[in-house]
């Protein structure tokens, strides 16, 4: 199970740019393309941390809330999710179409064992971005921790529409198929 907290963490706390961008932004569109069309796992990697980069500000209008977010982001990190949970859930309150604060505190609530809270905030993320391919990766991570293979197998489905060339997706997709097939014996 720690094993899944720490990847989940890793794949959902991201890039931590202090570009000023929001998930908003217009050039989101043009690396989602460039992330539907590259099949290098290196620039794959580098086309998601700009997006990351995006995704990890707050709009104009809640500038004021970004020490708030940056202090959720490393008390997660620091494995203090209680005042993780605290932080990102006043920021939520005060900007609630900020989908990278739901989707943090998924991850954190994931890192707790809480998977029905975790899940209701991957909902609410891929509500605001449904690109979200973080969210999309911890929905993924949280129904194969609870043996629910099918439905892994869905969210990763969903990742590899917005990354058809990734060889990751695909081999975590034909493994989690094995161990759905496993799973009936």
């Amino acid at each position: 199970m720690r094993f899944f907290a720490k990847v989940i963490t890793a794949l959902l706390v991201g890039c931590l740019s202090t570009a000023q961008a929001d998930q908003t932004k217009s050039e989101l569109g043009k690396l989602f393309n460039a992330l539907r069309e590259s099949n290098n796992l290196v620039e794959i990697s580098e086309i998601q941390n700009k997006i990351w980069s995006h995704w990890y500000e707050l709009p104009e209008n809640s500038l004021s809330l970004q020490p708030l977010f940056d202090q959720g982001v490393k008390a997660l990190q620091s494995g203090q999710a209680q005042d993780a949970v605290t932080q990102f859930s006043q920021v939520i309150d005060a900007a609630p179409a900020f989908a990278e604060a739901w989707n943090r505190r998924a991850t954190t609530f994931f890192v707790l064992g809480d998977f029905e809270s975790s899940l209701l905030d991957i909902r609410q993320t891929l509500i605001l971005e449904p690109r979200h391919f973080g969210a999309l990766s911890g929905l993924s991570m949280i129904f194969e921790t609870t043996e629910q293979y099918e439905r892994a197998i869905q969210a990763e489905q969903q990742l590899l529409k917005l990354m058809p060339n990734n060889e990751l997706i695909a081999k975590r997709i034909r493994r989690l198929r094995d161990k759905a097939l496993k799973s009936r014996i």
